[in-house]
């Protein structure tokens, strides 16, 4: 991700690598748990992908990357408002990963996903989890 790079790139770039620190990080393995490796490959290769179209249209990307900042600002909101032992439950983590699959179906829908996911999905998940 190294170099010059067109200004209409910059951004959707600036949300992989963010994206890549979130997923690959000294300790993930542990961190998100074994079961989790295949996913996380999964989501190493939508980003490859992801790049692939960025190159050709990154309005589109951006465009894609605003509906995904969307959800994420939502997820952000909610988790501050969760009391902070309810945070590490694994309905509330669960969350975090059904973004991801979120970018998946985005970015690299070839690739697939384990279930039907959406914005309005994830929403719905949390305000389920809220009460």
């Amino acid at each position: 991700l190294k170099g010059r790079v067109d200004m209409t790139m910059a951004l959707g770039l600036s949300d992989i690598k963010a994206q890549m620190g979130g997923l690959v990080y000294r300790g993930f393995v542990t961190g998100n748990g074994f079961k989790r490796l295949g996913d996380t490959l999964r989501y190493l290769q939508a980003i490859e992908k992801r790049l692939e179209k960025l190159a050709v249209d990154p309005h589109r990307d951006r465009a894609q990357m605003l509906k995904v900042e969307n959800v994420q600002q939502a997820w952000q909101q909610w988790i501050n408002k969760l009391p902070p032992a309810r945070r590490e439950d694994e309905d509330v983590k669960e969350i975090r990963w059904m973004i991801e699959e979120l970018r998946v179906s985005y970015f690299a829908q070839q690739l697939g996903t384990p279930y039907p996911i959406s914005d309005k999905r994830i929403l719905q998940a949390m305000e389920q989890i809220s009460g």
